[in-house]
């Protein structure tokens, strides 16, 4: 019997671009085309030193930032931080999914097995936690903020070397679960890596 699409139906990519294997296309960050340089860049920031700590009083004595160390404090300023990452990487929106599974939403976004590389986009699955009320509503509530969501997922996709690269300068990272279900995949230009390293430093 054949499951019942669930997908947020605001996140649909129908552009008709011709589609490639994703599979095809694996290539590590040092296989991407980058300079030494900004190999090491890239995964001295997204991997050693990546912003995914919510608090200060958790422990950073081995590289791991807040944003908030960064500069980046409150929901004004991470809106902001959001528009200027969208904007550097082309993408009109990030698709945050609170789901159990984000399968549907990546085949609605074309960014199954077979993708459009011509179009930058994102789909991730954001940690949630489910509480049940006495009046029987149930509340989801997130566990991270976008942001916080979508570095935790850049850094897993640099540190288990899920990657791939295209002929057009795009790359994709891809994040999966123990069980092996897809939690993210980010589409977008391979400059943008290093373009959201200095805006997210605040340096010109």
């Amino acid at each position: 019997m054949k499951t019942k699409n669930h997908a947020n139906e605001n996140y649909v990519h129908n552009c008709g671009e011709p589609q490639i294997v994703l599979e095809n296309y694996i290539a590590s960050l040092f296989q991407m085309g980058f300079h030494a340089d900004e190999s090491i860049d890239i995964l001295d920031f997204y991997l050693f030193h990546a912003p995914v700590l919510t608090s200060s009083k958790m422990d950073d004595r081995f590289g791991q930032q807040s944003l908030r160390k960064l500069g980046w404090v409150g929901n004004p300023d991470m809106s902001r931080l959001e528009g200027k990452l969208l904007k550097a990487a082309d993408m009109g929106i990030f698709c945050f999914v609170k789901s159990d599974s984000i399968d549907s939403t990546l085949d609605n976004m074309n960014l199954g097995e077979r993708i459009c590389i011509n179009h930058p986009r994102a789909v991730l699955k954001q940690n949630y936690s489910v509480s049940i009320q006495e009046d029987g509503n149930v509340l989801l509530s997130q566990k991270e903020t976008r942001m916080e969501c979508l570095f935790r997922h850049i850094r897993n996709s640099f540190a288990h070397n899920h990657t791939y690269c295209f002929e057009n300068d795009s790359v994709l990272l891809e994040d999966c679960e123990e069980n092996g279900k897809i939690s993210a995949r980010i589409l977008m230009p391979k400059q943008a890596l290093i373009d959201w390293i200095y805006i997210i430093k605040k340096e010109q």
